[in-house]
């Protein structure tokens, strides 16, 4: 298996990995960051999602977006979500020019996820995505499966009022001190409506989207998302699964490889 570095703009370092195909016409996958986490990925994902990949036929390039790993900041104002975009568009014309690669599947956990999404609304070159812990919205029946077996547990009312204490004193209390070299990787979903439209767009173009969540995150069975959209006909082009047992950053052994079956059969089925 070949690996090979390359530096983007003379700024954004990343990992090339090679298929082990001579003639590959499938999608290149990119990997983006996690949070802060490097192009490892937490406990090494992407690395041996990569190479799993490469084995099946799929050229990998996972890298680190400004300002993280080893990829060097900024020398502008823009907000963080800006370059971080425009990273990432710098990346997809580089594998385009410099490595003849014309169609893309985008991959992230958390804030991953969130880029991965914006990615594939935007550039038309990206033909897929792997949204791992991304948008979601409750549901009734969300709400009913995460609020039925609290009410009958008197632990739960305490650590309630506890929490309601404690966020009380720290708003009286606390003041926010913001450094203007700190990155904000938190994010919120963005309006319900917006999604929607960029999900028909997904589908009006045959894009295909792997959703994935665990229990770390406000989903709790698996056809939570679908019922989010229900005036929505997502057909083979969207495929969601519950990991209901793993942590956000997949920490277990076990979780890595239920992970990696997933994304696995999925591509099999949409880029085979």
């Amino acid at each position: 298996m070949k690996e090979v570095v390359h530096i983007v703009n003379n700024q954004l370092v990343g990992i090339y990995t090679e298929s082990e195909t001579l003639t590959c016409e499938r999608p290149t996958i990119l990997f983006l960051n996690s949070g802060l986490l490097p192009h490892i990925g937490p406990y090494r994902l992407y690395v041996n999602l990569a190479r799993k990949f490469a084995k099946m036929g799929y050229n990998c390039f996972r890298f680190d977006l400004s300002g993280i790993g080893d990829s060097e900041k900024h020398k502008d104002s823009r907000l963080y979500q800006l370059q971080h975009q425009s990273d990432i568009t710098d990346v997809l014309d580089f594998l385009q020019n410099e490595r003849g690669d014309k169609q893309f599947i985008v991959m992230g956990i958390c804030t991953g996820a969130d880029n991965a999404h914006q990615t594939m609304a935007r550039d038309d070159r990206v033909i897929g995505a792997v949204s791992i812990d991304g948008y979601t919205y409750p549901t009734k029946r969300y709400y009913f499966n995460y609020l039925m077996p609290k009410l009958f547990s008197v632990s739960s009312w305490v650590t309630l009022i506890k929490l309601a204490i404690k966020k009380r004193k720290a708003a009286v209390q606390s003041e926010r001190r913001d450094s203007p070299d700190r990155i904000d990787m938190s994010w919120n979903n963005p309006p319900k409506d917006q999604v929607e439209r960029e999900y028909q767009e997904f589908v009006n173009k045959n894009k295909s989207l792997l959703a994935v969540f665990t229990a770390s995150w406000p989903y709790n069975y698996k056809n939570q998302l679908a019922d989010v959209f229900p005036s929505l006909s997502f057909g083979a082009n969207l495929q969601t699964a519950y990991l209901e047992d793993a942590e956000h950053i997949f920490p277990l052994a076990e979780d890595r490889a239920n992970l990696t079956e997933t994304i696995i059969n999925w591509l099999n089925d949409r880029f085979e």
